[in-house]
């Protein structure tokens, strides 16, 4: 029983850092995981923004004005791209496609 204060510590410090990167998701994409999205990003996407957009192809999400303006509407635009160009992405990769471009470019709240 003298264990048990010690135990209890450690469930919640482990409860505590779950929610905190639960908290650090996007509800937009709550399947998301940034670090996927980003080599999904270089694989699947990079050659035709870069064919559209010169450069690293990074130009489509620095544009001004923005034709994304929410990261519900970051991810029907990703939705969008995936259908349009048959890159048969499922949904957990779209959202964290999403969530890339959204920890990297788009920052909403």
């Amino acid at each position: 029983m003298a264990n048990a204060p010690k135990a209890l510590c450690v469930l919640a410090a482990a409860w505590l850092l779950g929610a905190a990167a639960a908290l650090a998701q996007h509800e937009a994409f709550p399947f998301g995981d940034p670090k996927k999205g980003k080599p999904l990003l270089e694989a699947k996407c990079t050659a035709c923004h870069v064919a559209r957009f010169g450069g690293d192809g990074s130009g489509v999400f620095t544009r001004s004005p923005r034709r994304v303006s929410s990261a519900a509407s970051l991810l029907a635009w990703v939705q969008r791209c995936n259908a349009g160009n048959k890159l048969d992405l499922g949904g957990e990769e779209e959202e964290s496609l999403a969530a890339h471009l959204n920890e990297a470019y788009y920052r909403f709240k």
